[in-house]
Order: C-alpha cells, then sequence, then structure tokens
C-alpha cells in the first residue's frame, strides 16, 4: 500500500529533520532540550501520515469491504507506547518491578508493596494508550491505606512490548494477571481499561469490588465512535465488528449494559460532567444497568482530573471501607460468560 511505500522516505526525511535541529543546537539557536525527542514520522509527521492512510483504506474501500474493515481494525488496535523519561523512573522507584510473562512477550508491572503478606490487592487498570504512570497519585494513596497495589502497563503500552492489541486481549491478559498475582480485592479501571475490567469480570474475574473512572458503557459504540471521529466510510463499522466476532466469538454490540449488567458485585462510578472523552451518559446507563452500583459525578476534574484529586480518593476509600470483611465472589453461570473463554484467539490475524 501507499503508507508502506512513503514511510522509507518520510524516515528520510525525519533524518534530515533530526540533524537539522542538531545544528539548530550546536548554534545555540535552540535549547539542547530540543534533542531529547527523536523526530519519527509517527510522531512529527502526523497528519501527513493519517492522509496516506485515509487514501490506502479508502483505495481498499473501493476494492472489497473485508480488505478495508481489516486495515481499518489493524489502524484501531494499533497503540503508541510511550517510553517513561528518567525522572518518570524516579518516581517510580519505590515501586517493585516485574517482567510479566504474557504470550512470548512479558508485561511490566509496578508493584507498591505492603509489609504484610496478608494484605488486601488492588488492580488498576489503565486506558488506551495510557500507562501505569498516570495511576501513580491513585496508587500511593491506596498504598498508605493498606493496600498491595498493581500497575500494569498493559500489553502494546508504555514500555510492554507490542505495537497494537485488541480489547478481547487485554481483557485476556488481566486475567492471566489475577492467575499470576491475585486474587484481587480490587479491581480499579480508568477510560478504556473500565471496559476491559468488565469485560474481564464477564469472563470470571475475581474480585469484591470494581470502580470504573471515566469509562465507556458499550464496545459496539466505542468502534462506532472510532469510525466518526476518525471521518472513515461509515460502513466500515458494521465489516470490522462481524471480523471481531469471527476472531473471538462475540460481537462489539453485545458488550454493553445488557451483558454487564451480570456483574453482581458493589460497583463504584466515576465520571466528570465535563468529560470530552467520555459522555457522561455512558456513566449513567452504566448505573442504570448495574444491580449493585453507586453514581459519584464529579465537576471541573476532566477525564484524568479524578485520579489525582484527593476528595475523590476520600469517596474511594469509603467505597473500599467494607473490603476486608467481604469475601471473593465471580460468575458461577457459564452461560452468562463471553464465549470469548471459549475460542482460542487467532495467533496471527490478518491485518
Amino acid at each position: 500500500m501507499l503508507f508502506s511505500a512513503v514511510y522509507p522516505l518520510l524516515l528520510v526525511v525525519a533524518l534530515i529533520h533530526q540533524n537539522y535541529l542538531r545544528v539548530l543546537v550546536i548554534m545555540q539557536l535552540r535549547p539542547t532540550l530540543l534533542m531529547k525527542a527523536k523526530v519519527r514520522p509517527t510522531t512529527h509527521y502526523v497528519r501527513t501520515c493519517r492522509i496516506i492512510r485515509m487514501f490506502d483504506l479508502y483505495v481498499l474501500d473501493i476494492m472489497s469491504s473485508y480488505l478495508s474493515a481489516l486495515y481499518a481494525l489493524h489502524l484501531f488496535e494499533k497503540t503508541r507506547p510511550l517510553p517513561y523519561k528518567p525522572a518518570e523512573l524516579k518516581l517510580l522507584g519505590q515501586c517493585r518491578q516485574e517482567n510479566f510473562a504474557w504470550r512470548h512477550k512479558f508485561l511490566k508491572m509496578f508493584i507498591y508493596p505492603q509489609p504484610v503478606q496478608a494484605a488486601e490487592k488492588v488492580l488498576l487498570v489503565h486506558g488506551w494508550d495510557g500507562r501505569s504512570i498516570m495511576l501513580r497519585h491513585l496508587a500511593q494513596r491506596l498504598q498508605a491505606k493498606g493496600y498491595v497495589v498493581f500497575a500494569p502497563d498493559l500489553p502494546a503500552h508504555g514500555v510492554s512490548p507490542g505495537k497494537g492489541v485488541s480489547f478481547y486481549d487485554l481483557s485476556r491478559a488481566v486475567i492471566d494477571m489475577e492467575r499470576q498475582y491475585g486474587p484481587f480485592s480490587v479491581v480499579i479501571g480508568h477510560s478504556s481499561g473500565g471496559l476491559v475490567s468488565c469485560m474481564a469480570a464477564l469472563q470470571g474475574l475475581c474480585f469484591k469490588r470494581m470502580i470504573l473512572i471515566s469509562s465507556p458503557c458499550c464496545f459496539g459504540e466505542v468502534l462506532d465512535n472510532y469510525v466518526f471521529n476518525q471521518k472513515l466510510p461509515r460502513h466500515i463499522a458494521a465489516p470490522m465488528k462481524t471480523l471481531y466476532r469471527l476472531r473471538y466469538g462475540v460481537h462489539p454490540d453485545k458488550i454493553g449494559p445488557e451483558l454487564i449488567k451480570k456483574i453482581k458485585q458493589p460497583v463504584l462510578i466515576l465520571h466528570d460532567k465535563g468529560d470530552v472523552s467520555i459522555d457522561m451518559e455512558e456513566a449513567m446507563v452504566l448505573n442504570h444497568a448495574l444491580d449493585n452500583s453507586e453514581l459519584i459525578v464529579t465537576e471541573g476534574k476532566g477525564h484524568n482530573g479524578a485520579l489525582r484529586d484527593a476528595s475523590v480518593f476520600s469517596r474511594i476509600a469509603a467505597f473500599l471501607d467494607p473490603v476486608e470483611q467481604e469475601n471473593y465472589s465471580t460468575i458461577v453461570d457459564p452461560a452468562l460468560r463471553l464465549r470469548a473463554t471459549l475460542v482460542k484467539p487467532v495467533k496471527h490475524p490478518v491485518r
């Protein structure tokens, strides 16, 4: 495709761009800080890359909606992993860091420990294109309350290797984390990490309580919004969803309130009125679907502000107070679980 043909040329342009900046730094016309970020086409020529990819997609769509859906799915699952800066690694210095083996690769797990081995465990699940460092303030406050906190970089995110991953595989990764480090008393998901946590819960993830922060309510709508926001052909959403159903056995539209209502453990839903990433209505739908939930609406926090806010954490702490006296529970009826647990994932899906 055109993007593959043009990308080497973009790399050459990026190299010239990098050396031009180096000359400016040497001549003291620009600060040395400018050289800390490497010039790459996907980071510095985002608009150009997007135009070329959209051209490829529309050409494929003329040839075959199936091929265009495959390519759109590849773009949808593509992540932008960001390496940690030295200052960020210093902030994470108090954590125990482990490489958790997963599907011939590894996941980076950051653990905020406790001296008491019997301490309750909390799993933090970040959102799409996020990293565990985003949940650092929340993790530190939970650690101060006596919890052992596990904050992974999900597959193809942060320093965990990979260029792309599906929501289905992310939920399986959460299940595998439970087998290695769990059971977790509390699962906290932010943004799409909340939806991934729900998907894992429907596959038998064992926990006492769950907290969803700024989370969407339906995977099918996440796909629809992606197609709309990226200005893709509107009809492409249907074959994309069909491909997911063929790969994993569950249609994305089925992963929504109708299925999530099967979660019976207490759930705290936090959402901000001014969240421009995930609409407030999605939190209301989640709260209506779940029988044992509580909705807390904030104002002025945005999409990420609740992760750092002390007043929000006080509400979270109050919600978690009964955890020590509660028992673990999970869904025991296999008919309620996602068929994804019964379907082996495709090892090398066509891109």
